[in-house]
């Protein structure tokens, strides 16, 4: 739940438009034959005023003009010259700029009756604070704390203001917080302290306009320029941006919201978006034309992200779990005399084999245990000695200990012997680069609810149309028969043969939207692999070992061992971790004590650091 509020100051709360150190700055640049303009004056707003003049100087431009005029680059005494004369210009005009922006006083006071208290940074010094702060309590705006970079050392982008703020105010953990300001430097404060950190539109720097010059502004304008400064926050990294002061309350109820509903940092199902599950809202019809549309657009989608050379691959979907679709295509592929050599490493490979077992198919096991990845001399020696061999399954990404196992070396083998190329992919595909033309794969399997970010409910196959037409009459099952599937969905446009999981379908065409709006499956495993770096070094510093050495390492999910000298429960350590917002998975091998840790679905890079800064507090508390 939110517990605080921290305000800017200048364009924020008070001075609409940013202008008080505006024409300052200008000024004592000219007054050195230094013209700067108002963008430039206003690039580095936020920051401590020292920084700012700093900034400014530093610019190309403004750099090459002083070196043209002094016949020398700038240097820190030059610095402390322009903040001279700064500061006591500043200070004669701050009382004429302590107006309050519209809004802030009904909306403090809103916040406080729910308890939530107002704190404040700022880029001016606490001895222009001391007018300022006077001058806004006159006309009715105080907040519960006042820090300046003279309180801690250092202004922003730096976030030791916050945290002072979050000391004297009691505020923890740092997701109980929202940092609103309206320049780009107070962004990257919140980002810096790990709080929910929010740019406001109307009376910010950003935008540069008084309040009269706004006002004036055609509706249309105010939308275009709304647009453009909403963009330049939402580049900066802002978490969220609002038009105005007013919109805040409504934006702290949806956070809490967001925050009832905890991280799922597991390989699926995962966390998806807000517009992924928006989508389920509606309803459809099996037989409608429209849906059906969308399930050969679908089809067609699936294989473009699996390969370039799209004329021999079809695609097909399956009710059910990721598990249904596996055993669809073990149960349909491999003929009845048929032998499937299975390659296992961990429990999702064992459950190939449990497949086979259960469908009475003739099946070779090459268990390579938990922690090794697949041998592939041994690879080669069950084919060269089990010339009956027809079909050879393995996992890719085996979320038993989130190894990701080595599919192209063990495919150029089974294709040396002419065997039927089965992948388990149901972790990896959309998440990790794979073409199943280069790697030989005749069958891939993967699931909705995976790297592509859907919701669970049906799995898919992306299976080479000369190998899926020898699948005819093969099946050992009704409602599991693949290539009937197929047929069906061929033969009528897309129609399903039994009842299609319609609003899982629509949720997973938002996603594979969403996927591409990323920048497509590479985009998506710079993302992932970043969050798995991040999130490996976090707990290393924090003392947890991973299982496996990093050059075996997917950037889907990691495990850790125990640590070590410390009366570990993993049921406390979980239960901990769900209430500050994460859920994380138990470990699934039988010879470590061992946890795992997703990086998959809509994570990023800034919930690793929550999940690393709650996993410290557990440590210390």
């Amino acid at each position: 739940m939110i517990k605080g509020v921290i305000f800017d100051w200048a364009g924020t709360t008070i001075d609409f438009g940013c202008f008080a150190p505006l024409n300052v700055f200008i000024e004592i640049f000219n007054n050195k034959g230094i013209a700067i303009t108002v963008q430039e004056a206003r690039e580095p707003m936020g920051m401590l005023k020292k920084d700012h003049v700093r900034a400014i100087l530093s610019m190309p431009r403004v750099s090459k003009l002083w070196a043209e005029k002094f016949n020398r680059e700038f240097n820190e005494n030059d610095v402390e010259e322009l903040y001279s004369d700064f500061e006591p210009a500043l200070m004669s005009i701050l009382p004429d700029y302590t107006d309050i922006i519209d809004g802030v006083l009904p909306i403090c006071a809103e916040l406080r009756s729910k308890g939530i208290k107002i704190g404040s940074t700022t880029g001016y010094t606490r001895k222009m604070m001391e007018v300022v702060t006077v001058e806004a309590a006159k006309k009715g705006y105080t907040p519960d704390c006042i820090v300046t970079a003279d309180d801690v050392g250092t202004g922003r982008p730096h976030p030791f203001m916050l945290y002072r703020n979050m000391q004297n105010l009691g505020l923890y953990p740092p997701k109980s917080v929202v940092k609103v300001g309206d320049t780009i430097t107070d962004i990257q404060e919140g980002l810096n302290a790990g709080v929910w950190s929010v740019g406001i539109i109307t009376g910010s720097s950003e935008m540069g306009l008084t309040e009269s010059e706004y006002r004036a502004l055609p509706e249309t304008e105010k939308i275009e320029l709304g647009k453009q400064v909403k963009k330049t926050f939402f580049d900066a990294g802002a978490d969220y941006v609002i038009n105005t002061i007013n919109e805040l309350p409504v934006l702290i109820d949806e956070i809490n919201d967001s925050q009832n509903q905890y991280l799922l940092l597991t390989p699926g199902p995962l966390t998806t978006t807000k517009s992924v599950k928006n989508v389920m809202l509606k309803d459809w019809c099996t037989w409608d034309n429209d849906y059906n549309s969308i399930i050969q657009k679908l089809r067609c989608d699936l294989v473009k992200l699996a390969t370039n050379k799209t004329s021999d691959y079809t695609a097909i979907l399956m009710q059910g779990s990721g598990t249904f679709t596996v055993e669809s295509v073990i149960g349909t592929t491999v003929e009845q005399n048929g032998t499937l050599l299975v390659i296992t490493n961990g429990a999702y490979g064992d459950r190939i084999a449990e497949i086979a077992k259960v469908l009475k198919i003739n099946t070779i096991v090459q268990d390579s245990g938990e922690v090794d990845p697949p041998d592939l001399v041994k690879l080669r020696e069950n084919l060269q000695i089990n010339p009956d061999i027809t079909h050879v399954a393995i996992v890719h990404c085996e979320t038993t200990t989130g190894m990701l196992n080595d599919i192209e070396a063990a495919g150029k083998i089974i294709k040396e012997y002419n065997k039927v190329f089965i992948v388990d992919a149901m972790s990896s595909f959309g998440g990790i680069p794979i073409d199943v033309s280069d790697l030989q794969i005749d069958f891939l399997v993967s699931s909705a609810n995976k790297c592509i970010q859907g919701v669970p409910g049906f799995g898919f196959i992306v299976a080479k149309t000369t190998e899926l037409k020898k699948c005819k009459d093969r099946s050992r099952s009704l409602s599991l028969n693949f290539y009937d599937q197929w047929q069906g969905m061929e033969s009528g446009s897309g129609k399903w043969r039994y009842t299609s999981p319609t609003h899982v379908v629509r949720a997973f065409c938002q996603a594979v939207l969403e996927l591409e709006q990323e920048g497509g499956i590479t985009a998506r495993y710079a993302r992932y692999k970043n969050n798995q770096k991040t999130l490996v070094n976090g707990m290393k510093h924090l003392g947890f070992k991973p299982l496996l050495p990093e050059s075996l390492h997917s950037p889907v999910i990691t495990s850790f061992y125990y640590p070590e000298n410390c009366n570990f429960s993993f049921i406390d350590f979980y239960n901990f971790l769900k209430g500050e917002g994460y859920v994380i998975y138990p470990g699934k091998i039988s010879k470590a004590q061992t946890f795992r840790i997703g990086n998959i679905g809509d994570i990023h890079e800034k919930n690793i650091w929550g999940l690393l800064s709650a996993i410290e507090v557990y440590l210390i508390r």
